[in-house]
């Protein structure tokens, strides 16, 4: 294991043990001053709307005119960009290299990160040719683009797939405290345990 590996791994234990004793210290407040969370609750349960964020998305950003505008400058400029790609990873692209130092690594097995590699350059080759084609029509015929724009440029609200996130929940609290005492002994134990192992595994 790398030096880097060795830092994020104690790191993320130290991450852990700060939250088990933080949830030693909520299990010992639930168990002895119960009322302290119900008056902090109050406090710090605000609902936060997710509507804003979602007309944050749903804002049309249009640069397709200056696409048009500009069809010379911008198809010159995709299309180099485009041969670029394709001549780098078909000729001068280090498979062999790429693969040697992602295995020092050992994130994930030899033949697998080969794979996706492969599937990696090709998705990238196949997107180049397409930036190939659409520079071409942007410096030759821009107007065949109009209408297949006009069929891709579909508007897709995030309002339904946001709106469970509306809903407030608060069965967690309610189950909470209506059982004030039984789950702090279990918070408190649980963190026990975790700050117990991880110090031994740290030490």
């Amino acid at each position: 294991m790398s030096i880097t590996d060795t830092l994020l791994l104690r790191s993320l234990v130290l991450f852990l043990m700060v939250g088990s004793v933080a949830g030693l210290l909520t299990g010992t407040a639930l168990i002895l001053r119960p009322h302290w969370l119900m008056r902090l609750g109050k406090i710090t349960n605000r609902w936060v709307s997710t509507r804003q964020i979602d007309k944050a998305f749903e804002r049309p950003i249009n640069l397709d005119q200056w696409f048009y505008r500009y069809s010379r400058v911008s198809g010159t400029l995709t299309l180099a960009g485009a041969i670029f790609i394709i001549y780098f990873f078909t000729t001068s692209f280090d498979k062999l290299g790429t693969l040697a130092g992602l295995f020092k690594n050992n994130i994930v097995p030899s033949s697998l990160m080969a794979g996706l590699l492969d599937g990696l350059v090709l998705i990238i080759l196949v997107g180049s040719v397409l930036a190939l084609i659409v520079g071409l029509f942007l410096l030759f015929r821009p107007s065949l683009l109009r209408g297949f724009e006009h069929k891709v440029n579909q508007t897709a609200s995030l309002r339904r797939a946001l709106k469970p996130l509306e809903i407030p929940r608060s069965n967690v609290d309610e189950y909470v405290f209506r059982h004030v005492q039984g789950v702090g002994v279990l918070l408190v134990l649980g963190s026990l345990y975790t700050l117990v192992g991880l110090a031994a595994w740290l030490g």
